[in-house]
């Protein structure tokens, strides 16, 4: 499975179960992280991670929100392939473990359902 379809699929699973949701689209959304412990507000939003590496000048990052915590090191992310791609609702807290901070981006794909 390609990354697009496994992105629709995520989608999907997640749109499933809503009443007055008949379709979604995908949008691409990529973030500065630009302190070591940063909020965003997803506004009742879904996204899902969707960054190909983390930069090497971190030692871990913890990702949390309403339904979900994903931590791991760039070395851990290198491996993982479809745990990569995690959903994340409402909000993400963003935690950065380095010996010397650097800002990087992260990137996303933000699920924007459409009601009928």
């Amino acid at each position: 499975m390609n990354t697009s379809e496994l992105l629709h699929t995520i989608a999907k699973d997640r749109v499933s179960g809503m009443r007055t949701i008949d379709s979604y689209q995908l949008k691409p959304t990529v973030i500065m992280v630009t302190g070591a412990d940063i909020s965003l507000d997803l506004k009742n939003d879904m996204w899902i991670l969707n960054t190909k590496g983390l930069p090497s000048s971190i030692d871990e990052m913890e990702l949390i929100s309403s339904d979900n915590v994903f931590t791991a090191t760039p070395e851990e992310y290198d491996f993982m392939d479809e745990y990569r791609y995690q959903v994340f609702t409402d909000y993400i807290d963003i935690k950065t473990q380095a010996e010397s901070f650097k800002p990087y981006r992260l990137e996303f794909v933000k699920i924007i359902p459409h009601r009928n």
